[in-house]
């Protein structure tokens, strides 16, 4: 008993210790998640309505445009194949006019039906709206400027734009998503544009402002895409009601959107190997299919130009089509 004695009271000293220093380690824990909160608590209630514009050729401007309504009020078109598409523009000053003009041409090409875009500066903004086919055909949304930090989200939209709403996330880096409601064959299709927290630290951030997103998209038939940021292993984050297009379509390619293998100026960005697929099309919903997605903006802007691209990411195209295209008629 007496030799057993002093291991016991040892334990317990030991024991008592540990007590002792474990409030200690919870409250710097506690500040620690204190201080992050502290951080991005502030945007996390900032929400409002966008206008949405339209070209005026008679002002030579863009004007508000008159509410395209919900669809019970007639406004809906009848579609049964649209197409999507996504770019982070990046905001450095790097050959920055010459960019984002290639990156137009690619996008004339193709006329995506619904063009979302992040990290979009004034100045890329003026040069999107300054594209005739861009006036010719397309209803704009978006915020840009010191409103978000000197950079912020596009949406242009070829179909009826029933409402759309800017939100701020909870973020250390002013990231936000911009939600449009599209009047199509009578139902409501919801457009997400994202823009999550970049960088590994923004892990547990990139889940919260993630889970958010699905929270705020309460539409039945919704698209959400944009610049994820999401890294290998976060997959299990996607909320079971939406489809990730890229795995689906493509299950053997890994799908890099930011791939300095392929993209040297993003190499020479970065002084680092880089292989993430951070930019991703979700769908969610029975009325849509993916039928096919790519990437957009691969090659440098001009042989002149050898390690100038568009972007330090690629963009994506995706093309939808509805389950049953036999019940509405062709735009």
């Amino acid at each position: 008993m007496a030799s057993g004695y002093p291991g016991a009271a040892k334990g317990s000293l030991k024991s008592s210790r540990d007590d002792r220093e474990r409030p200690d380690r919870e409250r710097r824990r506690s500040a620690v998640r204190d201080r992050d909160v502290a951080a991005v608590i502030p945007a996390v209630f900032g929400r409002r309505r966008l206008t949405v514009r339209r070209f005026d050729a008679h002002c030579d401007a863009w004007v508000d445009a008159p509410s395209d309504g919900a669809p019970s009020d007639g406004a809906a078109v009848e579609v049964h194949e649209l197409s999507v598409s996504t770019f982070n523009v990046w905001n450095k000053a790097f050959f920055a006019e010459q960019r984002y003009q290639a990156l137009a041409g690619l996008l004339q090409c193709d006329r995506p039906d619904v063009m979302v875009f992040q990290e979009v500066t004034a100045a890329a903004q003026t040069l999107l709206l300054e594209q005739p086919w861009v006036r010719e055909g397309y209803r704009c949304v978006g915020v840009v400027g010191g409103r978000i930090g000197g950079y912020g989200m596009l949406v242009l939209s070829r179909l009826p734009i029933a409402a759309a709403t800017f939100s701020r996330l909870p973020s250390r880096r002013r990231r936000s998503f911009v939600q449009a409601d599209l009047a199509v064959n009578g139902r409501t299709l919801r457009i997400c544009s994202v823009h999550l927290e970049s960088g590994q630290d923004g892990a547990w951030l990139r889940a919260w402002q993630l889970r958010r997103v699905f929270r705020a998209v309460s539409a039945d038939q919704a698209v959400i895409l944009g610049d994820f940021n999401m890294r290998d292993g976060e997959e299990r984050w996607i909320a079971p009601a939406y489809r990730d297009v890229w795995p689906t379509l493509h299950p053997q390619e890994p799908g890099f959107t930011e791939n300095s293998s392929t993209n040297p100026m993003l190499r020479d960005s970065k002084k680092k190997p880089r292989q993430l697929r951070f930019d991703r099309v979700l769908i969610k919903g029975a009325d849509w299919v993916p039928t096919d997605i790519a990437m957009l903006g691969t090659e440098p802007i001009s042989p002149e130009l050898p390690r100038v691209f568009p972007s330090d990411h690629f963009g994506l195209r995706c093309r939808l089509r509805t389950v049953d295209p036999g019940s509405v008629t062709e735009r």
